[in-house]
């Protein structure tokens, strides 16, 4: 009887060696079409997602050597790091990069995340992408606040009892949820292993699973290209001669995504270099060992947490650490799913508050909000940034249409350019204050009087 020829040469392959190099030629196609420098250069991108995933590979590699070492019990964990620190061949420089690499992940997270938004990389038809890109972010807080425990001193188990105190105050489940991450009341062995597990297997394939399906969406979504009007990636390669939008654009440099991977790979080994001189000349700091009856003043949390922390000076524990973040979180989930903040620009703002009507109302309302924090929280720190985006707006407002330069620039932003950057420069104020500018009792202090 003779064999079909109909299949598909998939279902010919017998031999391992024919099956790899077919799966080599799949992998060299996805990585032969041309992209646009001008698009995917250093100077748009600056290879923030890349150098991301190169800090979690940092991060998985030493934590995989740590965990040769490490025991999850109290004193042992203690101990352990006393170890790598004085006992264990390069144990302090091991720690030391896996502990500047988690903070240089986080860094780069917020700032891929700020760098995709600005460019409009959350549109149609990148907007599921966009939801995974903000479950990775809290993945990785998550992964950061559950490893910051693991050294069991005093740094570490009163910043995650700070932690442990913002979650309970969650109104009807945050005494439950306290009780199930710390296994009891209170931070002890039970938490030092459950946060263990947590940071060295659940949230590392969480991370992993979330990462897949980023790169996975980013190809199906036509890569970084910019959308046409469908919502199609406008390719290189099929751009119409008589466009006269994208005339040109085949003369422009193009580079394949075998070269940009090449590129993305040589910063990654640039911020390893950093990475590493970083932890041969500052070691992880490591207080000594953690006591429950002896509280700091100040308890600090982890600095990607000292914002939250100091919304807790200004505002009760249910809003500063339950309503405000899930504000924050469920803002960044649905805005790509809200065209409004991305139709109504600065100019139509300007021109329904030069309205009689709307200018009364703007005024009025802009007046109480500032009046109720002011008179509620009595920080001009907390309201410097929402100040200057004040300022900015009503600087737009006084410029004519026709006028360029700066201020007909901060014209044509959208409303959801300006919610954006008024939480980031609140999150960068609020940071800033709690890590640097707080003392005893969270009392003001100038870092240079100690």
């Amino acid at each position: 009887m003779e064999r079909s020829t109909d299949m598909p040469h998939a279902t010919h392959i017998r031999n391992p060696v024919q099956a790899i190099a077919w799966w080599q030629h799949d992998f060299r196609r996805m990585l032969s079409a041309r992209v646009r420098d001008a698009q995917l250069g250093f100077r748009n991108t600056w290879y923030l997602g890349a150098l991301t995933l190169g800090t979690f590979t940092i991060q998985v590699s030493t934590g995989l050597l740590l965990m040769l070492y490490y025991h999850p019990s109290i004193p042992q964990g203690y101990a352990d790091m006393k170890d790598l620190e004085f006992v264990v061949s390069s144990g302090v420089m091991l720690r030391s990069l896996h502990r500047w690499s988690a903070h240089a992940m986080v860094f780069l997270v917020f700032m891929h995340m700020a760098k995709v938004f600005y460019r409009r990389a959350y549109q149609p038809p990148r907007e599921l992408n966009w939801v995974v890109g903000v479950s990775l972010l809290l993945a990785t807080l998550l992964l950061s606040y559950t490893g910051y425990l693991l050294p069991w001193d005093q740094l570490s188990y009163w910043g995650t009892t700070v932690g442990a105190s913002i979650i309970s105050s969650m109104p009807f489940v945050g005494a439950r949820l306290r009780f199930y991450l710390l296994g009891g009341h209170t931070v002890n062995a039970n938490a030092l292993l459950r946060f263990y597990v947590l940071h060295t297997m659940i949230f590392p394939l969480v991370v992993i699973m979330l990462i897949a399906v980023h790169l996975w969406r980013l190809h199906k979504d036509g890569g970084m290209y910019e959308p046409d009007e469908q919502g199609k990636p406008i390719l290189p390669d099929h751009i119409p001669a008589e466009d006269d939008l994208f005339r040109g654009v085949e003369n422009e440099k193009t580079l394949s995504y075998r070269e940009l991977l090449f590129r993305e790979i040589i910063g990654i080994e640039a911020l390893a270099v950093v990475l590493l001189s970083m932890a041969l000349i500052w070691k992880a700091p490591l207080d000594e060992m953690a006591n429950p009856l002896h509280t700091p003043n100040p308890a600090k949390a982890p600095w990607y947490f000292t914002g939250l922390q100091e919304l807790l000076h200004y505002f009760p524990p249910f809003v500063a650490g339950i309503i405000l973040p899930v504000l924050i979180v469920s803002g960044l989930f649905i805005i790509p799913f809200v065209p409004f903040f991305d139709d109504v620009s600065t100019a139509d703002l300007c021109r329904w508050a030069r309205d009689k009507s709307g200018r009364t109302i703007t005024i009025a309302i802009v007046m109480l909000v500032l009046s109720a924090l002011l008179i509620r929280i009595h920080a001009w720190d907390a309201l410097l940034p929402l100040w200057i985006v004040v300022t900015l707006l009503c600087l737009a407002g006084r410029t004519a249409d026709q006028q360029k330069g700066f201020r007909n620039w901060v014209r044509s932003r959208s409303l959801s350019f300006w919610i954006m950057t008024l939480f980031l420069m609140e999150a960068v104020m609020l940071t800033s204050v709690g890590t640097f500018f707080r003392g005893p009792s969270w009392t003001w202090v100038w870092p240079w009087r100690g």
